[in-house]
C-alpha cells in the first residue's frame, strides 16, 4: 500500500540518518519538523560559534535532542546547519545572544591590544623619518 504525503519535512543530513534515528522517529521517542516550522538562520563562521564548542551545551537540553539521533558515528558531530537551525527555532534568544557575544568580542579593541601594535619612536628617529620626503607607490 502506497501513502502519498504532502507535508515536507526539516531533515537531517544524511549522514546523521541512521535507521535506529528513524525508528525513534517512527515510535516518537524522537521528532522531526515541518520545513515552516524552521527558523532558519545563518551563523557566522567565528571559532566560538563551532560545532564543537556549542554541541557539548545543547547535549544535555532533552527538548533540543529530540532532533538529533541518539547516536551517531564515533567523532562525529552535527551538521553545522542543520545544529543551528534547531537551536535558533527553539531558542532564538539565546542563538542571537551568543551571536552578539561573538561579535562583540571580535569587535571590541582592548587597550592591551591596542599597545600591543603601537610602534614606539624615538625623537631622533621621527626626526629622520620625516626629513626625508614620502611618495606613494599609488
Amino acid at each position: 500500500m502506497l501513502i502519498a504525503c504532502s507535508v515536507q519535512l526539516y531533515l537531517p543530513p544524511e549522514y546523521m540518518m541512521n535507521k535506529d534515528f528513524l525508528k525513534e522517529v517512527l515510535t516518537e521517542d524522537k521528532a522531526l519538523l515541518r520545513l515552516d516550522q524552521v527558523s532558519r538562520v545563518n551563523v557566522p563562521l567565528y571559532d566560538e560559534l563551532s560545532v564543537a564548542n556549542i554541541w557539548p551545551m545543547m547535549k544535555i537540553d532533552e527538548k533540543l535532542m529530540m532532533y538529533f539521533p541518539t547516536k551517531m558515528a564515533k567523532n562525529r558531530l552535527p551538521d553545522r546547519g542543520y545544529m543551528f537551525n534547531i537551536l535558533n527555532t527553539f531558542q532564538p534568544n539565546y542563538l542571537q545572544a551568543l551571536i552578539k557575544h561573538a561579535n562583540d568580542q571580535r569587535n571590541s579593541v582592548s587597550n592591551d591590544a591596542i599597545a600591543r601594535e603601537a610602534i614606539e619612536v624615538s625623537d631622533d628617529w621621527w626626526d629622520a623619518l620625516n626629513s626625508v620626503p614620502f611618495i606613494s607607490r599609488k
